[in-house]
């Protein structure tokens, strides 16, 4: 299933399924086709937000590319029903997707909105339902499935060498969107750093400087959850778990927080202009697995040479927190919102401005979280 966004996809030249679950277990039985197909099988279990998920990989190419970003995870443990995810690609299995049962196709606007099958962030409207989630990605040509009931899902690119960036930086994140919600813990657009005692959520579109601050943060005495994206909960208290080890930064800013450096990735990505860094185990011990929120945060990065916090609304910090989270996940809805809604009404909402001496960050932030 090799599409170009511009195209509808080609019909069939056998019967699919179009119900979903007989879908779903078709796909099933191509990754199993694809883990004969490549003589190899290598599986990898973490521990995130407290569940146990567990990879398993047909073929060796996307276990190299995928895992890393998840390295800093403990190994997972028993769980009653953890979450197996199937992964794999075409090209190092030689295998191939047949084109899916539905029809239809995607038409973008400059706007940034989409009309037809496709949504921007992922949506296949109208094929998934309470038991399958089904979510297409056209710019990295994968899809991800989710058989709720079974606690099985899949995760299959065309060529897992044309990954974009942010699929290898952030791998998984749609399906650990879709089954981590269950238990009440929500995917969000967020950076976050802080300590034992507590720490802050960094939320706002791309390019407010949640990156630089996080990573400003590390030469100081807090410790770094995410740039990027993070797992929240609101009960029984506020609380930011860890995701992923990584990064991205504009290469100016590397140069201004040197200390970086030894993460950044030996791998040039193409389709943007931030590189990408691993922070373990060049960080193992900045990074924490989670802490208690204390304050939400919205950077903005100004011209004063000091940093600055002022009072900001629930309002204000929902914005923030949301609109970007909602419009990158996949079938995100009102659990998701209520989830965010819930915290930015527990928890402090700040506007951070940020000055250009990077080394009085992480003072300010400290001072806020033990000060309030």
């Amino acid at each position: 299933m090799s599409l170009d966004p511009s195209e509808k996809p080609s019909p069939s030249h056998r019967e699919l399924a179009i119900d979903p679950l007989a879908f779903f277990q078709e796909i099933f039985e191509i990754f199993l086709h694809a883990e004969r197909t490549s003589g190899v099988s290598l599986s990898r279990s973490y521990r995130i937000g407290g569940h146990v998920v567990h990879l398993r990989f047909a073929g060796s190419e996307l276990h190299q590319i995928l895992t890393p970003a998840l390295a800093h995870h403990p190994a997972g443990g028993e769980e009653i029903r953890p979450l197996t995810v199937c992964i794999w690609d075409d090209i190092s299995t030689q295998t191939q997707m047949p084109p899916p049962p539905w029809t239809g196709y995607a038409v973008y606007r400059p706007t940034g909105d989409s009309q037809g099958l496709y949504t921007n962030r992922g949506d296949v409207r109208g094929f998934s339902n309470e038991r399958i989630l089904v979510s297409y990605n056209w710019e990295a040509n994968s899809m991800t499935l989710l058989d709720k009931r079974l606690n099985l899902a899949m995760y299959w690119t065309h060529d897992a060498r044309r990954l974009p960036s942010y699929e290898i930086s952030a791998p998984l994140r749609t399906v650990l969107h879709w089954w981590l919600n269950q238990f009440g813990l929500q995917f969000v657009h967020s950076g976050a750093v802080g300590n034992t005692h507590g720490g802050v959520l960094l939320s706002g579109k791309g390019g407010v400087g949640k990156s630089t601050t996080s990573l400003a943060c590390l030469n100081a005495n807090l410790r770094y959850v995410s740039d990027d994206y993070c797992l929240i909960t609101a009960d029984p208290v506020p609380y930011a778990y860890s995701v992923y080890n990584t990064a991205k930064l504009h290469p100016n800013t590397i140069r201004q927080i040197s200390s970086v450096e030894p993460a950044l990735s030996s791998k040039c990505y193409d389709d943007t202009d931030k590189a990408v860094l691993f922070l373990y185990p060049h960080f193992a011990e900045k990074i924490i697995t989670g802490f208690p929120i204390r304050a939400i945060l919205i950077p903005r990065i100004t011209d004063n040479q000091a940093t600055t916090v002022t009072h900001a609304s629930p309002g204000d910090g929902l914005r923030a927190l949301a609109l970007s989270t909602m419009s990158q996940l996949a079938y995100a809805g009102q659990p998701s919102l209520a989830i965010m809604q819930k915290i930015v009404h527990q928890v402090p909402c700040y506007h951070l401005h940020l000055g250009a001496d990077l080394s009085a960050i992480p003072h300010v932030i400290t001072k806020l979280i033990h000060e309030g």
